[in-house]
């Protein structure tokens, strides 16, 4: 027989404490403060093996996320798999840009959706009436976010699209695009944590071209819906790397000469969001 204790003097130094006390947690099934106030609970013995395995996978830097199957983002949890991306804090300041814009009546368009974390956010902050759309490359990623949609029950309001990019979409006009592409340059995707190198995909956080590959690819989309259409008025949010504000406004301009272009900063005073209003 082991108990919580136990558990925690064996791993002891080997994992964070924190992290710890979250997986004995979710093997339990109980509340973070369940296992720091039972510390004496005996672990169900066939428990035990389930919770040594997660441990270890922990200490091997596999993302705690992906241990447990599951990261809360804006108050909601999601379903998160080595198919999509861990979804970030910092990514909710897109999610706050579209609720200051007050849409009604819009088509609200998520590209690279993966878990879905921003088109279903919305979908449960907005009741209005709009159009909410949530598009990936990736099929796997696509199942994830139609089960989050269904667990936070949105699942009625959300098409989901499997396309690259806006290749699926027909008319764009009147809406709102958030785009969380792909962003790292190769000189920081090669610098990351192994946590991240090892385990998230590649394909959702490597960009060439100084990790605006893809965003040019959209704006160059965009374009081309702009060309065909007599009018077009468009809000777009993308999520960035703080250096990339130069070359990405530069990219911009040259699709776009005359569009209202303008950069958020995130809760640590990094550039992180660009806006752009096409009309």
């Amino acid at each position: 027989m082991q108990t919580i204790t136990d558990i925690k003097k064996e791993y002891f130094g080997k994992i964070d404490s924190l992290d710890l006390d979250l997986i004995i947690s979710g093997v339990l099934k109980k509340s973070r403060e369940f296992v720091l106030a039972h510390s004496e609970y005996v672990i169900p013995t066939l428990k035990i093996k389930n919770l040594k395995l997660k441990i270890l996978r922990r200490m091997r830097s596999e993302p705690l996320a992906y241990i447990l199957g599951s990261r809360e983002f804006y108050g909601l949890n999601f379903k998160v798999t080595p198919a999509t991306l861990i979804p970030r804090p910092e990514t909710e300041l897109l999610v706050e840009e579209v609720l200051q814009l007050h849409p009604k009546n819009k088509k609200i368009i998520d590209i690279g959706t993966g878990s879905g974390n921003i088109i279903v956010t919305l979908a449960k902050n907005i009741l209005t009436e709009n159009t909410f759309i949530g598009i990936d490359i990736s099929p796997k990623a696509l199942a994830i976010a139609k089960q989050n949609a269904k667990t936070n029950a949105v699942a009625e309001k959300i098409k989901f699209i499997h396309g690259n990019l806006l290749d699926k979409v027909e008319n764009i006009d009147n809406s709102i695009i958030i785009a969380n592409l792909p962003y790292l340059s190769q000189e920081i995707y090669s610098a990351t944590l192994p946590t991240v190198k090892k385990y998230e995909p590649k394909s959702a956080l490597f960009s060439p071209k100084k990790g605006l590959d893809h965003y040019e690819k959209l704006l160059q989309q965009i374009y081309n819906l702009r060309v065909t259409s007599y009018e077009l008025h468009v809000t777009t949010l993308m999520e960035i790397s703080p250096e990339q504000k130069t070359d990405l406004q530069k990219i911009i301009k040259n699709y776009f000469p005359k569009a209202q272009v303008e950069f958020k900063k995130d809760l640590t005073n990094r550039w992180r969001v660009c806006k752009v209003e096409i009309k």
